[in-house]
């Protein structure tokens, strides 16, 4: 029974596996963009390439829209903005989405304020933390028990934390953020992706916790149907799998970081040089140029260990918020 229930809400598992994560590494790197303003060559490389989290993010909620039947659908949860936790939730994505794709979009454009850019992104960041709580607590439903527990959000809080982290490392990677003059001379590569991977270990470990006292809490849920438990058999078998697939997505992660901090640390110094002076020569042509320079500017393509630790991530991920679907259970005569 659990199975069907989850097959049937797939379209919401996908949305529940993409967009926290996704949301939580557009918040990341418009912290990034805030502690390093001066830094212009630095960020305009971090602006183009915030499209990587956005399409991610965007992705998860174009899938749930499929569950509202009629994508025109969407438009009357807006009615019940501040009541309904699904209103909330759509409001909150729309305007985190919104001012996100704005910012990216504006970013190609001359003349900007540092000022409104600085405000506009700590705006996306409020807006992106919201946009994650009302996803974690638009399930708290009181009927529905096996939901109705601090565990629930909890969980989705610390899956956000740890495929987020993971998306960032590949975007930073693939916007060759190593390869800036600040980053290599500052020593700052190395920080910030072990710091990066640090964080999903410590999101893995929290969530492993979170889900171990759900599967617990599972055991004693029932109602006139069926047991909780009985809905998800192979649970405590899913949760080693997340464990195992998204360590193995941390692994990937720290083995690609290692790979490019070794070519910015000497390695490879001919290329790295190489890199530098393409970009020192794109921070002249942008200084020249009426546009901002993005199009000038050339990121690395994403290398296997970088796709393979999303991958895992991800993958992981999926498997317990399908679990999550399967333990659907109501207090009444249904599941």
């Amino acid at each position: 029974m659990g199975l069907s229930t989850a097959l049937s809400e797939i379209t919401l598992v996908l949305f529940t596996t993409l967009a926290p994560s996704g949301a939580l590494a557009i918040c990341v790197m418009a912290v990034l963009l805030l502690m390093r303003p001066g830094d212009a060559a630095q960020r305009r490389r971090l602006e183009k390439f915030l499209y990587i989290p956005l399409i991610a993010t965007m992705a998860g909620l174009v899938a749930s829209a499929t569950h509202l039947g009629n994508p025109s659908n969407a438009l009357y949860t807006f009615l019940g903005v501040g009541t309904s936790p699904l209103s909330n939730e759509v409001f909150a994505a729309v305007c985190f989405l919104a001012l996100t794709g704005i910012y990216w979009f504006c970013s190609f454009l001359p003349l900007r304020s540092a000022v409104v850019r600085r405000a506009w992104l700590v705006a996306i960041v409020a807006t992106g933390v919201a946009f994650v709580w009302t996803v974690a607590f638009a399930y708290d439903a009181p009927p529905i028990v096996t939901w109705h527990m601090p565990t629930v959000p909890l969980a989705l809080f610390a899956n956000a934390c740890v495929g987020g982290p993971l998306l960032v490392a590949m975007t930073l990677r693939i916007a060759r953020w190593e390869q800036s003059e600040g980053a290599v001379k500052g020593g700052s590569v190395p920080v910030l992706y072990a710091g990066l991977a640090w964080a999903s270990v410590a999101g893995i470990g929290l969530s492993t916790i979170v889900y171990a006292v759900q599967g617990v809490l599972l055991g004693g849920i029932q109602n006139y149907v069926a047991a909780a438990s009985h809905l998800v058999p192979g649970y405590w078998g899913m949760l080693a799998a997340y464990v195992a697939l998204c360590a193995l997505g941390v692994f990937f992660s720290r083995r690609a970081a290692r790979r490019c901090v070794g070519g910015c640390d000497g390695a490879q110094d001919g290329q790295a040089g190489d890199a530098q002076g393409d970009q020192a020569g794109d921070a002249s042509r942008d200084e020249r140029s009426p546009l901002s320079g993005h199009r000038r500017i050339a990121g690395d393509r994403p290398c296997f260990d970088d796709v393979a630790a999303l991958a895992c991530a991800f993958c992981g991920i999926f498997v317990m918020r399908f679990a999550f679907y399967m333990m659907h259970m109501t207090a009444g005569m249904g599941l």
